[in-house]
């Protein structure tokens, strides 16, 4: 089915929608609070694990040590696929979303992903 413009001849290129609201501050807060989140779910995990490994009494009552550090374990693996889902999930909707976009909404979208990606490279290869 081809897509129909609402206005026949008013190409979105020539004429671009104006902006309304800013949302960069909003977006840039909301990723630190979501860092500093899991920041902090993963030293509380560090610091179990580290009184789980260096205190021998510790277990729970309801099992002995050894199927304590297995339960242990499998906790600090739901702990890290749940960080590493709540941040792959709204990608791949977004992804899932841009794909019922117009071919210039798309292109937008990948070479705005293109670009994070690269940035990302570049801090890592300078540091090192």
């Amino acid at each position: 089915m081809p897509n129909q413009e609402l206005l026949p001849g008013v190409v979105t290129t020539a004429c671009p929608p104006p902006v309304v609201c800013d949302a960069h501050r909003a977006i840039l807060a909301a990723k630190r609070r979501a860092l500093t989140r899991d920041v902090m779910q993963l030293v509380l995990v560090a610091a179990v694990n580290v009184l789980f490994i260096y205190w021998a009494d510790a277990r729970l009552p309801m099992l002995d040590r050894a199927a304590s550090l297995l339960f242990l374990t499998g906790v600090n693996l739901l702990v890290i696929a749940h960080l590493w889902l709540t941040r792959l999930l709204p990608r791949w909707s977004a992804r899932r979303i841009a794909s019922t976009w117009c071919r210039t909404e798309r292109q937008r979208f990948s070479e705005t992903e293109a670009r994070r990606r690269h940035a990302a490279r570049t801090r890592v290869s300078s540091r090192v």
